[in-house]
């Protein structure tokens, strides 16, 4: 397995949007399913050109060959009182589970973050998902709060964790 990770370029749309596709289709613990991404590949790639352009966000891809197997976010709040943090987002393709590969983006987020002078990084995650959290909190991640009945999937509502880790 040669993976390779890197911030992702404009050209990675149609493989990216496949990605997504294929994540939201193997487990509920992502913020959206697998058919949230009915998007063209041109407005998936003006997406990405959006991160490319900016000096505090980012969007990084793990990739495998010709596919993306994982993909993390870094989006900076706008609004000035909370610039100084700013929301992340990662996912990995289910057959790449227990490879690293999500502790890798991980770093990379943080690496890209501190770099960038944010001070907060913080996220949602859904209570039950056991296996994010112990990734969150291997990185110095604290829970600061349940938000209940955050995801309603299927009808069921389900809480989530508001984490946050202090750079």
């Amino acid at each position: 397995m040669d993976i390779i990770y890197r911030k992702a370029k404009e050209e990675d749309a149609a493989a990216l949007l496949l990605h997504l596709h294929a994540v939201g289709g193997e487990t509920d613990n992502l913020s959206f399913g697998t058919a949230t991404f009915n998007i063209s590949t041109e407005k998936e790639a003006r997406f990405i050109a959006k991160f490319s352009n900016s000096k505090r966000d980012v969007m990084f891809v793990a990739i495998d060959g010709d596919t993306v197997v994982g993909n993390a976010v870094v989006e900076s709040n706008k609004v000035t009182r909370y610039a100084h943090r700013a929301e992340i987002s990662i996912s990995v393709l289910k057959d790449y589970w227990g490879k690293g590969i999500g502790t890798r983006l991980m770093q990379m987020m943080i690496d890209f973050a501190k770099d960038v002078g944010l001070e907060i990084l913080y996220l949602e995650v859904r209570a039950d998902n056991e296996r994010a959290i112990g990734l969150y909190q291997k990185f110095g991640f604290n829970q600061i709060g349940i938000y209940d009945r955050f995801f309603k999937i299927n009808e069921k509502y389900y809480d989530a964790c508001l984490m946050t880790l202090k750079l």
